[in-house]
């Protein structure tokens, strides 16, 4: 019995010592943690994310009450373009398939299943506005999302000009 304690013991001392060999990051009490990497790659153009999601996107290239305007793409997958002020973000994103892909799972007190032109849009927000909008066109998924409350006008402008 004395060798099974042991032996589990030492297992469960190096297990310890395996995982925290894992870690990378430091947490403030000196503890660490293993991250997952960004998948996002950051480019400089349309084309080169294009390039790198293996489609094209087509958006508004700018957007009033934004300043910068941020392009990234997950290899293959999806497509990004973040149009950001202050504390303010707008992300409007295009991917193969036909799911939610806003990236948003918080709690909304209002759905709305709209159509829009030969789109079916389903909406979610608050009181003041909508914050997410996706539907899906052709094996594409696309979603806007945005950190300000958007009218159904201002979100159809975004689904009107993004293919």
């Amino acid at each position: 019995m004395k060798i099974g304690k042991l032996a589990f013991v030492l297992l469960t001392f190096l297990s310890v010592m395996f995982f925290n060999g894992c870690s990378n990051a430091p947490k403030a009490n000196g503890e660490h943690t293993v991250m997952i990497p960004n998948p996002f790659v950051y480019v400089s153009s349309m084309d080169e994310a294009a390039a790198g999601a293996g489609f094209d996107f087509i958006c508004p290239q700018s957007v009033d009450g934004y300043s910068k305007k941020d392009i990234s793409y997950i290899k293959n997958m999806l497509f990004q373009v973040v149009f950001s002020e202050s504390d303010k973000k707008l992300y409007l994103r295009k991917a193969r398939g036909n799911e939610d892909i806003s990236g948003d799972y918080r709690s909304y007190n209002k759905t709305l299943l709209s159509k829009f032109g030969s789109y079916d849009i389903t909406l979610k927000g608050r009181d003041d506005g909508f914050s997410v909008a996706i539907w899906s066109q052709a094996n594409f998924s696309y979603a806007v999302t945005s950190d300000s409350p958007l009218s159904e006008e201002q979100i159809y402008f975004f689904v009107k000009n993004m293919k």
